[in-house]
């Protein structure tokens, strides 16, 4: 590995009138202004972040499961000043030779399956989403989206609004005193989206037990696809533009069985639905291949959405590709859309040496191998830590259902993922999770009350790995003292 660039100093910053002015002029998420406690970092560095006050603190989570690379790798670093010395802003009408490497690297190098035909570079992931969704809407003419319960896609109107369905975090506001007082945004969620239920076979929505529902009728359905059957044939498959779905849920942490995937692009096939694969978390060798979709034999979606992994969020960005045929309609015509980012030839830069540096460094084969270790290590604390419910995941993306009664299966918060996050929230277990993880220096929590969301850097050492499972073996000890 290349030494990491370094940084200026820190020394000098006021760190109290940073948190005057923090308090002051910041609109903060997450808290509310009296119970805000601002954690500053002061820099980053490969797999660690580092508080004001110097202490260096392993990231077990990869900020939110995106930094695939770690943090400033040298490549990307030095492709970003490379960009800089030539480029300020130049909007999508022209072109520049970052976006032409970037999307011959995308296309023909890295994912290499023949359905790829086209990929157009947007500022977020969230934003790819509804770019994913008005593509699928024009192509098709039909008005209709169905997504998945808990399912996560972002923030805005169409993938907030419409495709995102995990309860208390889709832009509701909540009150940190009265568990019972939470406000959604008025028109949430927005019409035209119709949700099918989760694969979530820990707690089976539809009441079945896997694998055993496999031998139900009709034989090789899984049965919490029936009522996705279902909803296209109330609704008219001839209404429906597209199903869209995440490999592994991002916000809800759920791993779906692997005959889920398969079974669910057969229906979307037969049906003549387009199937829009999220992969804005699990893209990019996260799940061990570089993506998600790959880990199933001969299923390939029509439109991915990219996004995080594409620079390890070096700089924001996010993406479509999509199938040739959808490449074809919309190269024949005069498309009348785009963002003044879009295309940004310093995040172009970013993108260009994020891939070449993750191809360089076969870094998808070392995330697999690192994954199966990762896997290994984890599954010994099953035996260890009653409040362990289940373990789930693939790679590089690790989660864990934390029960206070195994054979019931019961989350120590009721609500679970349908949680509006009011309330006090001191005794959330991924919030116990962090605190005595902390005092190990390492950084691991969930954005669910009870589910736990492992996702390490790709290019994690095994000594790394090991300080991450150590301190969450000492912060289950305590979870353990809650349990029935």
């Amino acid at each position: 590995m290349t030494e990491p660039v370094t940084k200026p100093s820190t020394v000098d910053i006021d760190w109290k009138t940073m948190e005057d002015w923090d308090r002051r002029y910041y609109i903060h998420n997450i808290y509310a202004q009296d119970e805000y406690n601002p954690i500053f970092i002061s820099k980053t560095e490969g797999r660690h972040i580092y508080l004001q006050d110097g202490t260096k603190v392993l990231d077990f989570m990869s900020q939110l499961i995106s930094d695939n690379m770690g943090q400033r790798h040298p490549k990307v670093i030095s492709g970003i000043k490379d960009a800089l010395d030539r480029y300020g802003h130049v909007y999508f009408a022209f072109s520049t030779d970052y976006r032409a490497r970037a999307s011959k690297l995308l296309v023909e190098d890295i994912i290499q399956d023949d359905w790829a035909g086209r990929v157009r570079f947007l500022s977020t992931g969230t934003e790819g989403v509804e770019m994913a969704l008005l593509m699928a809407k024009l192509y098709t003419g039909r008005p209709y989206i169905i997504t998945q319960e808990y399912a996560f896609h972002g923030w805005t109107t169409g993938a907030g609004g419409g495709c995102t369905r995990i309860r208390g975090y889709s832009n509701n506001l909540a009150s940190p005193t009265d568990p019972n007082s939470f406000q959604e945004v008025p028109g949430f969620p927005t019409p035209g989206y119709y949700v099918a239920p989760a694969p979530y076979c820990y707690r089976c929505p539809v009441g079945h037990t896997y694998p055993d529902c496999k031998s139900k009728e009709p034989v090789g359905s899984l049965p919490c696809l029936r009522p996705l059957e279902h909803l296209i044939e109330v609704i008219g498959a001839e209404n429906i533009a597209a199903v869209i779905t995440e490999i592994m849920f991002g916000g809800a942490g759920i791993y779906s069985p692997p005959e889920y995937i398969p079974q669910l692009r057969e229906i979307t096939r037969k049906h003549g639905i387009l199937w829009i694969d999220d992969e804005v978390i699990t893209g990019f060798g996260r799940l061990g291949k570089w993506f998600g979709y790959q880990l199933y034999k001969d299923t390939y979606p029509d439109i991915m959405v990219i996004g995080k992994g594409l620079t390890s969020c070096a700089l924001p960005s996010g993406g479509v590709v999509v199938n040739k045929e959808i490449g074809e309609f919309f190269d024949q015509q005069r498309w009348w859309s785009g963002s003044s980012h879009e295309g940004h030839p310093i995040t172009l830069a970013a993108i260009v040496a994020t891939l070449e540096a993750m191809i360089e460094e076969d870094i998808v084969s070392v995330a697999a191998e690192t994954g199966k270790y990762l896997e290994t290590q984890l599954r010994q604390l099953e035996p260890r830590h009653k409040s362990i419910g289940q373990i789930a995941g693939a790679g590089m993306f690790w989660v864990i259902d934390l029960v206070k009664n195994q054979e019931r299966r019961e989350p120590f918060v009721k609500e679970d993922r349908n949680s509006m996050r009011a309330g006090d929230l001191s005794h959330w277990p991924i919030n116990i999770v962090m605190g005595k993880c902390l005092e190990k220096g390492v950084f691991l929590t969930g954005f669910t009350p009870n589910t736990l969301k492992i996702g390490p850097a790709l290019t994690s050492t095994r000594e790394e790995i090991d300080q991450g499972l150590e301190a969450l073996d000492y912060a289950l000890d305590t979870v353990d003292e809650m349990c029935d």
